[in-house]
């Protein structure tokens, strides 16, 4: 017991991180030009069809870094807040990052089948992190004691911001059901740090998940670099 209390005491260092970040190339498309140019997103990887189709899919997770003005970027990097730093004391930094990446992704996926502009910003991702809280809350796990979250407080905050993405058209709706579908996913399958007995399997695959989301996350960051850079990479 003392080990898993002591599991628990971490500071939210992946998510500053994260929040740093977003805030860093925030700063750097200001520079470039301006956070709400066209030309600048695409520049620093804001996802767009017809470039992920010529090939550069690293745009799938670039785009979740990426934000349009400033209060896009505060409202993304305070939910960021309260999400991240609840599941990386719960879950661990592992489970955060790997949920962040993925969700990013499945959100770039359904964003791109069923829209065809250009495309930024963190929210899909944050809505797979609330999805992770909803799933897991759905799969009923045994804990050493209940996360101190209820997956009802969740559905209310959920069903808002879909709503308010239905009637904003300056809302990308999709990205935020993508990113919820994948979280709910991943709910089922990432034990908190606190449960009882998380299966084997369940372990193996998340460890899975989390080198591959790194290894995506780093190759990804390259070709971002190089984008920025004016090459125009493509894999």
């Amino acid at each position: 017991m003392n080990n898993l209390f002591f599991r628990l005491k971490v500071n939210a260092k992946l998510t500053y991180a994260l929040i740093i970040t977003n805030i860093i190339i925030w700063l750097a498309t200001e520079i470039a030009g301006g956070s709400t140019n066209s030309l600048v997103l695409l520049r620093f990887g804001a996802l767009f069809k017809e470039l992920v189709l010529e090939g550069e899919i690293w745009r799938l997770i670039s785009c979740a870094f990426l934000h349009i003005g400033p209060i896009h970027l505060l409202v993304n990097s305070y939910t960021l807040y309260q999400l991240g730093t609840f599941i990386e004391k719960f879950f661990g930094q592992k489970k955060l990052l790997s949920t962040y990446v993925i969700t990013a992704i499945t959100s770039s996926i359904l964003s791109l089948i069923f829209t065809n502009g250009i495309s930024a910003g963190a929210s899909g991702a944050l809505f797979g992190l609330a999805g992770l809280l909803l799933g897991n809350g759905w799969a009923k796990k045994t804990y050493v004691f209940d996360l101190p979250i209820d997956e009802r407080q969740l559905v209310p905050f959920i069903a808002y911001n879909l709503i308010y993405g239905m009637i904003n058209p300056a809302i990308n709706n999709w990205a935020h059901i993508g990113g919820l579908l994948g979280g709910i996913v991943l709910g089922f399958i990432f034990d908190p740090a606190i449960s009882f007995d998380p299966s084997r399997l369940k372990r193996t695959v998340s460890r899975i998940l989390a080198v591959l989301s790194i290894i995506i996350l780093v190759v990804s960051s390259v070709f971002w670099l190089l984008s920025v850079w004016g090459m125009n990479p493509a894999l």
